[in-house]
Protein backbone atom coordinates (compact mmCIF):
# COMPACT_ATOMS: atom_id res chain seq x y z
CA UNK A 1 0.00 0.00 0.00
CA UNK A 2 1.41 3.22 -0.96
CA UNK A 3 1.42 5.38 2.40
CA UNK A 4 0.38 8.72 2.69
CA UNK A 5 1.63 12.06 2.89
CA UNK A 6 -1.91 13.91 4.03
CA UNK A 7 -3.39 13.26 7.31
CA UNK A 8 -6.84 15.55 7.25
CA UNK A 9 -9.14 16.16 10.51
CA UNK A 10 -12.28 17.12 9.96
CA UNK A 11 -15.86 18.16 11.47
CA UNK A 12 -17.77 21.03 13.02
CA UNK A 13 -16.48 22.74 16.27
CA UNK A 14 -16.81 20.97 19.64
CA UNK A 15 -15.79 17.15 18.35
CA UNK A 16 -11.92 17.00 19.13
CA UNK A 17 -10.55 17.74 15.86
CA UNK A 18 -7.34 20.02 17.47
CA UNK A 19 -6.99 17.16 20.52
CA UNK A 20 -7.35 14.41 17.55
CA UNK A 21 -4.70 15.95 15.40
CA UNK A 22 -2.37 16.37 18.06
CA UNK A 23 -2.80 12.94 19.16
CA UNK A 24 -1.84 12.14 15.58
CA UNK A 25 1.66 14.12 15.61
CA UNK A 26 2.73 12.71 18.98
CA UNK A 27 2.05 9.07 17.93
CA UNK A 28 3.91 9.86 14.40
CA UNK A 29 6.87 11.42 16.75
CA UNK A 30 6.85 8.36 18.99
CA UNK A 31 6.74 5.94 16.18
CA UNK A 32 10.26 7.62 14.26
CA UNK A 33 7.86 9.01 11.27
CA UNK A 34 9.04 12.83 9.94
CA UNK A 35 5.19 15.09 10.39
CA UNK A 36 4.52 18.53 10.69
CA UNK A 37 1.43 19.90 12.16
CA UNK A 38 -1.29 22.52 11.30
CA UNK A 39 -3.22 23.57 13.12
CA UNK A 40 -6.51 26.08 12.08
CA UNK A 41 -5.59 29.49 11.98
CA UNK A 42 -2.01 28.55 11.61
CA UNK A 43 -0.22 31.90 10.05
CA UNK A 44 2.33 29.62 8.35
CA UNK A 45 -0.22 27.14 6.85
CA UNK A 46 0.85 25.63 3.40
CA UNK A 47 -1.96 24.87 1.97
CA UNK A 48 -4.37 27.89 3.21
CA UNK A 49 -5.04 31.41 3.60
CA UNK A 50 -4.75 32.97 7.21
CA UNK A 51 -5.13 36.92 7.83
CA UNK A 52 -3.74 37.26 4.27
CA UNK A 53 -5.07 39.89 1.63
CA UNK A 54 -5.06 39.26 -2.20
CA UNK A 55 -5.21 42.11 -5.04
CA UNK A 56 -5.16 42.89 -8.78
CA UNK A 57 -2.53 44.90 -9.88
CA UNK A 58 -5.31 47.75 -10.23
CA UNK A 59 -6.44 47.04 -6.67
CA UNK A 60 -2.74 47.39 -5.42
CA UNK A 61 -1.63 49.89 -7.27
CA UNK A 62 -4.78 51.95 -5.56
CA UNK A 63 -3.39 50.90 -2.16
CA UNK A 64 -0.62 52.70 -2.75
CA UNK A 65 -1.78 56.00 -4.36
CA UNK A 66 -3.81 56.01 -1.49
CA UNK A 67 -1.16 55.28 1.18
CA UNK A 68 1.66 56.81 -0.58
CA UNK A 69 3.43 57.51 2.62
CA UNK A 70 3.61 53.83 3.26
CA UNK A 71 5.14 52.79 -0.39
CA UNK A 72 7.80 51.04 1.05
CA UNK A 73 6.41 49.65 3.83
CA UNK A 74 3.64 48.00 2.00
CA UNK A 75 5.99 46.57 -0.88
CA UNK A 76 8.22 44.86 1.44
CA UNK A 77 5.29 43.29 2.61
CA UNK A 78 4.18 42.40 -0.35
CA UNK A 79 4.47 38.51 -2.43
CA UNK A 80 3.81 38.29 -5.98
CA UNK A 81 2.36 35.09 -6.77
CA UNK A 82 0.98 35.07 -10.81
CA UNK A 83 -1.89 37.82 -11.44
CA UNK A 84 -2.17 38.95 -7.91
CA UNK A 85 -0.33 40.61 -5.09
CA UNK A 86 -0.18 39.22 -1.50
CA UNK A 87 -0.06 40.80 1.43
CA UNK A 88 0.40 38.32 5.02
CA UNK A 89 -0.71 41.20 6.78
CA UNK A 90 -1.30 38.47 10.12
CA UNK A 91 2.30 37.26 9.68
CA UNK A 92 3.92 40.42 9.01
CA UNK A 93 2.43 41.84 12.06
CA UNK A 94 3.28 38.68 14.05
CA UNK A 95 7.07 39.71 13.12
CA UNK A 96 6.97 42.98 12.81
CA UNK A 97 4.95 44.41 15.22
CA UNK A 98 1.81 46.72 14.73
CA UNK A 99 3.51 48.81 12.24
CA UNK A 100 0.70 49.47 9.54
CA UNK A 101 -1.52 52.21 10.44
CA UNK A 102 -4.71 51.66 11.09
CA UNK A 103 -6.82 52.96 7.95
CA UNK A 104 -3.74 51.25 5.59
CA UNK A 105 -4.46 47.84 7.72
CA UNK A 106 -8.31 48.25 7.53
CA UNK A 107 -8.19 49.08 3.18
CA UNK A 108 -5.87 45.98 3.33
CA UNK A 109 -8.25 43.29 5.39
CA UNK A 110 -11.02 44.45 2.94
CA UNK A 111 -9.15 42.16 0.45
CA UNK A 112 -8.80 39.50 2.98
CA UNK A 113 -9.01 36.48 1.29
CA UNK A 114 -11.40 35.05 3.78
CA UNK A 115 -13.60 37.73 5.72
CA UNK A 116 -12.50 40.46 2.44
CA UNK A 117 -14.62 41.36 -0.78
CA UNK A 118 -13.53 39.05 -3.03
CA UNK A 119 -15.41 37.79 -5.31
CA UNK A 120 -16.19 33.72 -5.06
CA UNK A 121 -14.19 32.87 -8.30
CA UNK A 122 -11.12 35.27 -7.29
CA UNK A 123 -11.67 32.86 -3.94
CA UNK A 124 -11.67 29.69 -5.67
CA UNK A 125 -9.18 30.30 -8.02
CA UNK A 126 -6.43 31.42 -5.39
CA UNK A 127 -7.26 28.91 -3.09
CA UNK A 128 -7.20 26.02 -5.58
CA UNK A 129 -3.48 27.73 -6.53
CA UNK A 130 -2.73 27.46 -2.89
CA UNK A 131 -3.31 23.79 -2.26
CA UNK A 132 -1.85 23.01 -6.02
CA UNK A 133 1.77 24.70 -5.15
CA UNK A 134 1.26 22.86 -1.67
CA UNK A 135 0.97 19.18 -3.30
CA UNK A 136 4.01 19.41 -5.43
CA UNK A 137 6.16 20.88 -2.49
CA UNK A 138 5.13 18.15 -0.22
CA UNK A 139 5.46 15.19 -3.28
CA UNK A 140 9.18 16.32 -2.39
CA UNK A 141 9.10 16.16 1.19
CA UNK A 142 10.32 13.04 3.06
CA UNK A 143 7.23 12.97 6.11
CA UNK A 144 3.65 13.15 6.88
CA UNK A 145 1.46 16.64 7.18
CA UNK A 146 -1.46 17.07 9.62
CA UNK A 147 -3.74 19.32 8.71
CA UNK A 148 -6.86 20.46 10.95
CA UNK A 149 -9.89 21.43 9.49
CA UNK A 150 -8.88 23.28 5.80
CA UNK A 151 -9.76 20.72 3.35
CA UNK A 152 -13.46 21.07 3.23
CA UNK A 153 -14.43 23.17 6.77
CA UNK A 154 -12.57 26.06 5.41
CA UNK A 155 -14.05 26.25 1.74
CA UNK A 156 -17.72 25.65 3.60
CA UNK A 157 -16.98 28.38 5.41
CA UNK A 158 -15.99 30.37 2.32
CA UNK A 159 -18.40 29.27 -0.02
CA UNK A 160 -21.68 28.76 2.05
CA UNK A 161 -20.98 31.21 4.84
CA UNK A 162 -19.74 34.04 3.01
CA UNK A 163 -20.94 33.51 -0.31
CA UNK A 164 -24.20 31.65 -0.10
CA UNK A 165 -23.15 29.75 -3.31
CA UNK A 166 -25.47 26.80 -4.38
CA UNK A 167 -25.04 23.26 -2.98
CA UNK A 168 -23.41 21.85 -6.21
CA UNK A 169 -21.15 24.41 -6.84
CA UNK A 170 -19.68 23.61 -3.21
CA UNK A 171 -19.55 20.23 -3.77
CA UNK A 172 -17.65 20.07 -7.04
CA UNK A 173 -15.36 22.62 -5.37
CA UNK A 174 -14.16 20.00 -2.69
CA UNK A 175 -14.27 17.12 -5.04
CA UNK A 176 -12.16 19.47 -7.38
CA UNK A 177 -9.66 19.63 -4.40
CA UNK A 178 -10.11 16.15 -3.55
CA UNK A 179 -8.23 15.90 -6.97
CA UNK A 180 -5.92 17.68 -6.41
CA UNK A 181 -5.06 16.17 -3.54
CA UNK A 182 -5.10 12.59 -4.29
CA UNK A 183 -1.04 12.48 -5.35
CA UNK A 184 -0.29 12.72 -1.79
CA UNK A 185 -2.76 9.65 -0.94
CA UNK A 186 -4.60 11.44 1.51
CA UNK A 187 -6.23 9.90 5.04
CA UNK A 188 -9.27 12.12 5.90
CA UNK A 189 -10.43 11.15 9.33
CA UNK A 190 -13.94 12.86 10.10
CA UNK A 191 -15.99 13.18 13.29
CA UNK A 192 -19.60 12.73 13.09
CA UNK A 193 -21.27 15.90 14.59
CA UNK A 194 -24.19 13.52 15.79
CA UNK A 195 -27.06 16.25 17.14
CA UNK A 196 -25.82 19.62 16.29
CA UNK A 197 -27.03 21.56 19.14
CA UNK A 198 -25.81 19.50 21.21
CA UNK A 199 -22.12 19.53 19.92
CA UNK A 200 -22.43 23.49 19.69
CA UNK A 201 -23.73 24.14 23.19
CA UNK A 202 -20.49 22.11 23.84
CA UNK A 203 -18.06 24.23 22.00
CA UNK A 204 -19.47 27.31 23.15
CA UNK A 205 -19.01 26.07 26.93
CA UNK A 206 -15.04 26.08 25.74
CA UNK A 207 -15.13 29.31 24.30
CA UNK A 208 -14.58 32.86 24.99
CA UNK A 209 -17.71 35.09 24.80
CA UNK A 210 -15.48 37.06 22.17
CA UNK A 211 -15.67 34.04 19.77
CA UNK A 212 -18.77 33.00 20.55
CA UNK A 213 -20.55 36.70 19.17
CA UNK A 214 -17.83 36.27 15.86
CA UNK A 215 -18.41 33.26 15.01
CA UNK A 216 -22.48 33.75 15.61
CA UNK A 217 -21.92 37.10 13.56
CA UNK A 218 -19.93 35.64 10.72
CA UNK A 219 -22.73 32.95 9.93
CA UNK A 220 -25.68 35.11 10.66
CA UNK A 221 -24.97 38.78 8.78
CA UNK A 222 -23.88 37.51 5.76
CA UNK A 223 -24.05 34.82 2.99
CA UNK A 224 -25.97 32.43 3.82
CA UNK A 225 -27.22 33.49 6.90
CA UNK A 226 -27.99 36.54 6.30
CA UNK A 227 -30.45 34.77 2.91
CA UNK A 228 -32.42 32.92 4.95
CA UNK A 229 -32.84 35.14 8.21
CA UNK A 230 -30.55 33.52 10.55
CA UNK A 231 -30.49 34.71 14.05
CA UNK A 232 -28.30 34.19 17.58
CA UNK A 233 -27.37 30.64 18.81
CA UNK A 234 -30.86 29.23 16.91
CA UNK A 235 -29.13 30.39 13.33
CA UNK A 236 -26.07 29.61 14.01
CA UNK A 237 -27.26 25.93 14.71
CA UNK A 238 -29.40 26.01 11.56
CA UNK A 239 -26.35 27.01 9.52
CA UNK A 240 -24.27 24.10 10.94
CA UNK A 241 -27.74 21.35 10.27
CA UNK A 242 -26.95 22.72 6.66
CA UNK A 243 -23.37 22.52 6.41
CA UNK A 244 -22.92 18.96 7.98
CA UNK A 245 -25.86 18.14 5.06
CA UNK A 246 -23.68 19.15 2.09
CA UNK A 247 -19.93 17.18 3.76
CA UNK A 248 -22.18 14.20 3.83
CA UNK A 249 -22.81 14.49 0.52
CA UNK A 250 -19.70 15.42 -0.12
CA UNK A 251 -18.00 12.37 2.09
CA UNK A 252 -20.01 10.00 0.19
CA UNK A 253 -18.53 10.88 -3.04
CA UNK A 254 -14.86 11.76 -2.14
CA UNK A 255 -12.72 9.46 -4.12
CA UNK A 256 -10.31 9.59 -1.17
CA UNK A 257 -9.64 7.37 1.97
CA UNK A 258 -11.71 8.34 4.49
CA UNK A 259 -12.59 7.32 8.66
CA UNK A 260 -16.05 8.42 9.95
CA UNK A 261 -15.95 8.94 13.40
CA UNK A 262 -19.03 9.60 15.94
CA UNK A 263 -17.79 10.46 19.72
CA UNK A 264 -21.29 11.60 20.39
CA UNK A 265 -20.52 9.55 23.52
CA UNK A 266 -17.20 11.18 24.39
CA UNK A 267 -15.44 8.07 24.57
CA UNK A 268 -11.86 8.92 23.72
CA UNK A 269 -10.28 5.94 24.69
CA UNK A 270 -12.50 4.12 21.75
CA UNK A 271 -11.68 7.35 19.48
CA UNK A 272 -7.95 7.13 20.19
CA UNK A 273 -7.98 3.33 19.18
CA UNK A 274 -9.63 3.84 16.33
CA UNK A 275 -7.72 7.30 15.19
CA UNK A 276 -4.69 5.10 15.66
CA UNK A 277 -5.17 2.07 14.21
CA UNK A 278 -6.37 4.18 10.76
CA UNK A 279 -3.52 6.36 10.75
CA UNK A 280 -1.06 3.28 11.23
CA UNK A 281 -2.55 1.69 8.45
CA UNK A 282 -2.13 4.51 6.11
CA UNK A 283 1.23 5.88 7.45
CA UNK A 284 2.95 2.42 6.98
CA UNK A 285 3.07 1.63 10.62
CA UNK A 286 3.98 -1.81 12.06
CA UNK A 287 0.20 -2.28 13.54
CA UNK A 288 -0.55 -4.67 16.36
CA UNK A 289 -3.12 -5.56 18.10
Amino acid sequence: MTKCKLIVVEGVWGLGKTTTAQLIYDHLIESGVKVRLFLEGDLDHPADYDKVACFTVQEYNKILQKHSASIALIRSMTEDRGAYKFIPYGKCRREMGDVLPDELLADVMQHDIYDGILPLERYCEVHLTRWREFVQTQLQRDEITIFECCFIQNPLTAMLGRYDAPEEAIINYVLELANVIKPLFPQLIYFHPGDVRTTLNRAFEKRSSEWKEGVTQYFTKQGYGLSHGLTGFDGLVEFLVVRTHIERKVLRQLPLRKKVIDNNDLNWARVRQEVIRCVDVYSGIDHYD
